[in-house]
């Protein structure tokens, strides 16, 4: 070969390699919006590599049906173990990076903002708690000694009726930052928070997810140690029972009851309610009229006060209440649905999302009179009632930090209103210690866990001790049991 032939190839192996190199530079200043255009540049590297190397799988052996054969099975195993090892490096790289989150306010909004794989593999193989490190009897016996002497509940409080009331998506509208009405639509709640014990409402969730700030406020426990995305009524609660207010108070002579304007389906609450120690459960199927509706189906909140005193009348000592409304509940039409709205919004960034926002806080207005409505009847009534109530979450209305006054998604607010005479007492405070705050307000002292946060909240190694307390109660040997 001549040295004039070597050097001409490697002046044209140069110039080509160049120019694909110099091209795009000096022609596209820009970026490039054609998506014909990026489609294309996005699969030539595909395309190249496939033309280099699938003709030499299949003239790799002497045989082509074996070498069919090797480039099917090398396919297969590429896509389930390199592509199961690069989604767990990635995922792993992702959450490190806080590019991916191993908790899901929201699971609808989860799905869009860290994608269809990811969500689908979190929801189903990240469930339940994981084994605390060192998790043995010992620890527990630690835990459980670290709450030091528990105290005797006071028997002259255990004639108090214990009432929680969560109503579905209500919050206070006014710290919405970019929201006007013609009036304060909750007038009533607003009176009531100033009167009696309130502060903001920690929630596990935003937008959805009534299910489990239920679960939170019923059993104490914290969703942060479950998986991400998780309901525990449709996972460890379709199989076992779990400690709850409603087991701990039945101890205490209490009859306990849940109720709900909703069909008793929804989030398995049939079935799980039972398991968390409620002896009656009414739901929409058991109400005598439930035709008064809200444009959008959901059964008005109003009916709820006669369920509430029909379930208060049924027994002769006292009782533990759980209501769940569902007035509050979206969609939320984008055209204008109420020919009269009582309530006048502005504020919002379209006519269809103001038309939102409208209905949402005339649903709002109607609840806040109803919430007056059942504590014009308690206070009427000759026995002893303390009653909670709080919204479960925020509204799905694609609410940022920066739109709340209170720049945190993960809040609505609580009133512990009563009639007879409690200490005002206005603190923050999470949906897992809201029953225990209760108890411990009525010198109520019972319960594994409700002894575990009035003995050791704000204490050092709160949070990790209560994680080791959850997983021993529900998927560890429940050593706290004695066993």
């Amino acid at each position: 070969m001549s040295t004039k032939y070597i050097i001409v190839s490697m002046f044209v192996m140069a110039l080509t390699t160049y120019v694909i190199r110099m091209l795009p530079m000096a022609i596209f200043r820009k970026k490039i919006n054609d998506k014909r255009v990026q489609s294309f540049l996005y699969y030539v590297p595909y395309a190249v590599l496939s033309a280099m190397t699938f003709p030499a799988i299949f003239s790799s052996t002497g045989s082509e049906v074996s070498a069919v054969v090797g480039c099917v099975v090398a396919i297969v195993l590429a896509l389930i173990v390199a592509g199961v090892a690069a989604f767990a490096l990635t995922s792993k790289l992702a959450i490190d990076n806080r590019l991916l989150s191993t908790y899901f306010g929201n699971i609808a909004y989860a799905y869009q903002d860290y994608g269809y794989p990811y969500c689908l593999a979190v929801t189903i193989f990240d469930t339940g708690i994981n084994e605390p490190n060192g998790y043995s009897k010992a620890l527990m016996e630690d835990i459980v000694n670290s709450e030091g002497e528990i105290k005797e509940t006071k028997k002259k409080n255990t004639d108090v009726n214990i009432l929680f009331l969560q109503l579905e998506t209500f919050i206070d509208p006014t710290e919405v930052n970019f929201l006007s009405f013609s009036e304060d639509p909750i007038p009533n709640f607003r009176k009531l928070s100033e009167e009696y014990s309130s502060g903001y409402y920690k929630v596990p969730a935003v937008g959805a997810g009534t299910a489990n700030t239920e679960f939170e406020s019923i059993t104490g426990m914290s969703l942060h140690y479950f998986g991400a995305g998780e309901y525990p009524y449709k996972t460890i609660l379709k199989e076992t029972t779990c400690e709850s207010a409603a087991y701990d108070l039945k101890k205490l002579g209490y009859s306990t009851h849940a109720i709900h304007n909703n069909e008793a389906n929804f989030y398995g609450r049939r079935t799980v309610f039972s398991r968390l120690g409620f002896d009656t459960f009414t739901s929409e199927e058991y109400m005598p009229d439930i035709s008064d509706t809200t444009p959008m189906g959901w059964v008005k909140d109003h009916i709820l006060t006669d369920e509430i005193f029909k379930a208060m009348e049924s027994t002769e000592g006292p009782d533990y209440i759980y209501t769940i409304s569902v007035q509050g509940h979206g969609d939320y039409p984008t055209e204008p649905v109420l020919s009269d709205p009582e309530i006048k919004v502005t504020g919002a960034e379209s006519e269809e999302k103001n038309n939102a926002w409208e209905y949402y806080v005339n649903q709002l207005h109607e609840m806040d009179q109803f919430v007056k409505e059942l504590t014009d009847r308690l206070s009427e009534l000759d026995e002893r009632v303390v009653l909670v109530m709080y919204g479960d979450h925020l509204p799905t209305m694609d609410l940022k930090v920066e739109d709340m006054k209170n720049r945190y998604l993960f809040q609505t607010k609580y009133v512990m209103w009563s009639n007879f005479d409690m200490k005002k007492k206005d603190k923050n405070i999470a949906a897992y210690q809201m029953a225990a705050e209760v108890f411990n307000r009525l010198g109520i002292h019972e319960g594994t866990v409700f002894n575990y946060h009035q003995t050791r909240k704000g204490s050092r190694n709160y949070q990790l001790d209560l994680q080791a307390l959850q997983y021993d109660i529900l998927y560890g040997k429940q050593y706290v049991y004695g066993g």
